[in-house]
């Protein structure tokens, strides 16, 4: 039984690890580009791009950008982009944008805040998942892009809202996220206020990577031929 047990096990990392090597070293290019952007969507400029660890970036680890500072109306934003490098995942890629935006005074304004990065290599349905509260409205948008150039929006992943006052929402988009790797993701949070108040939210895009849980399950299966061979 132990000489099985080990063979089982020889058998199992046989397949497991050339498996997992191929699929890590398939998505080792991602998150190449991360930024962050504020836009007053009422002007023919965009206010404030920045890359992480670059000029503007107030947080010097790689894989996190927070950006404090007036855009437009909005007259305070703390805002935060994290992607799958620091939330700890290398096989399923991931963004996460959260904001706090104010306005005071006349308090009329609209704001977009956008989070993107290149690179992604796992291939599948996305998930969108947002909360919050508002004085205003919100709206949330993501995109995939083929072109794998930071904020495109050439496949559309879903919109969430528009939301007002205390907010939450979830959804699923059904097929790939992309039609080729590597691609770039981005998200949009679209803020509008019609008078003075805050805003405040947390946005997330994951895509699952379902190669990673087919090679599992082929491992598995590739386990149970091999016991059963051995105890005929």
């Amino acid at each position: 039984m132990n000489n099985l047990f080990r063979n089982m096990l020889a058998k199992v990392g046989g397949i497991l690890v050339p498996a997992l090597v191929l699929v890590i070293g398939a998505v080792s290019t991602a998150n190449a580009a991360l930024m962050l952007r504020l836009d007053d969507p009422t002007t023919a400029v965009i206010e404030v791009t920045v890359t992480d660890q670059g000029a503007g970036d107030m947080n010097p680890t790689a894989g996190v950008i927070v950006f404090m500072g007036p855009v437009g109306a909005f007259n305070i934003n703390v805002s935060t982009g994290v992607n799958n490098t620091t939330l700890g995942s290398a096989l399923i890629p991931s963004l996460d944008l959260n904001s706090i935006d104010i306005t005071m005074g006349i308090g009329v304004g609209s704001l977009d805040v956008y989070l993107t990065d290149t690179g992604f290599g796992g291939l599948g349905p996305a998930i969108m998942a947002i909360g919050g509260v508002t004085a205003g409205n919100v709206t949330y948008s993501a995109w995939a892009d083929g072109s794998n150039v930071a904020f495109a929006m050439g496949n559309p992943l879903g919109i969430l809202g528009p939301f007002s006052g205390a907010f939450s929402a979830t959804a699923g988009t059904v097929g790939l996220a992309a039609s080729s790797a590597p691609y770039s993701l981005t998200q949009r949070v679209s803020i509008v206020h019609s008078a003075a108040g805050a805003t405040s939210f947390n946005a997330t895009l994951v895509v699952p990577e379902p190669g990673t849980l087919a090679l599992l399950g082929l491992a598995l299966v590739g386990v149970a031929v091999f016991a059963r061979r051995r105890t005929v």
